[in-house]
């Protein structure tokens, strides 16, 4: 047989013990995670600022900090320096030297073998040989023209140098005027100019749906490729030996195009396998089919 059932009024008294109990609860734990965030200080009354508690068992009080800290920016781990050390100063070098690069000396370079053009390769100067002068600036250098005006137009002092306004006249790659060079965008391979050899590029190989972003010139000439391929978000590496031209490196990077004197001869250039999705060779003068290289 079934007990008798408990009265209205018992039911109510456990009701309010449950809750009493819960309230206990929540007051504790509330008072307990105040003593464990900032000990029995933070009972008191704040004063300058207020304090965040997490109640993980009841709620979470957040405020603002009314006096915040000051950030310390100062270094708080410093290598050891000696007292004795000593800056160095090294005065400039003569201005014959405004256009040196140390691993492309052209004296070093004709005591190397001649075959697959290793002597065009860098050779760097020993110890002994290594400069104690800080190379100039060519006499009368200026800042160069922003981009895209710099795709154009060069200033005269900067690279002083006028042979390939005369061997390369009639190919259209560089203008002398005034006190400038100007770009016209010819070359070698392409008569009608840079762009409208791109064209032709563009109907073989899609240029315009982005699987082209990086390409490679090789015998990069004064980079007019490279400068005109900027205009459809490709961006290219160029480079060419130092060769009896003159400066045609310099002449690309004072066009604000990437480029670097190097030549594919016993040494890879350091690019990893596949870093570019383009190959461009216009009469480099590589001998792809000698040394297994195709």
């Amino acid at each position: 047989m079934a007990g008798p059932k408990p009265s209205k009024p018992s039911i109510i008294r456990t009701n309010v013990y449950s809750l009493t109990l819960i309230l206990f609860l929540c007051i504790f734990s509330y008072l307990f995670g105040l003593w464990q965030h900032g000990g029995p200080t933070s009972l008191l009354p704040a004063t300058t600022s207020t304090t965040t508690v997490v109640d993980i068992a009841c709620s979470t009080a957040t405020a603002t900090a009314t006096a915040p800290k000051t950030i310390d920016f100062t270094a708080h781990h410093v290598a050891a320096t000696s007292s004795e050390a000593v800056m160095k100063t090294y005065p400039l070098c003569n201005i014959s030297y405004s256009e040196y690069t140390p691993c492309q000396d052209g004296k070093r370079s004709l005591k190397f073998s001649r075959r697959r053009l290793i002597y065009r390769e860098r050779h760097c100067p020993a110890k002994s040989e290594l400069l104690k002068c800080r190379v100039p600036a060519p006499y009368g250098y200026r800042n160069p023209f922003a981009w895209p005006t710099s795709r154009d137009l060069v200033w005269y002092a900067n690279v002083p140098h006028k042979e390939l306004t005369v061997e390369k006249a009639v190919q259209n790659w560089i203008r002398y005027e005034g006190d400038r060079f100007r770009f016209p965008g010819g070359g070698t391979m392409f008569p009608n100019g840079a762009d409208a050899y791109i064209d032709d590029i563009g109907k073989l190989i899609n240029l315009n749906d982005g699987s082209i972003r990086t390409a490679i010139d090789t015998g990069c000439g004064v980079a007019s490729w490279g400068a005109y391929l900027l205009s459809r978000n490709i961006i290219t590496m160029s480079f060419a030996p130092r060769d009896t031209h003159e400066a045609q490196v310099q002449f690309a990077l004072e066009r604000g195009v990437p480029a670097l004197i190097g030549v594919l001869a016993a040494e890879r250039l350091p690019y990893p396998s596949r870093a570019f999705d383009m190959a461009h060779c216009s009469r480099c003068l590589i001998p792809w089919n000698q040394f297994g290289t195709l």
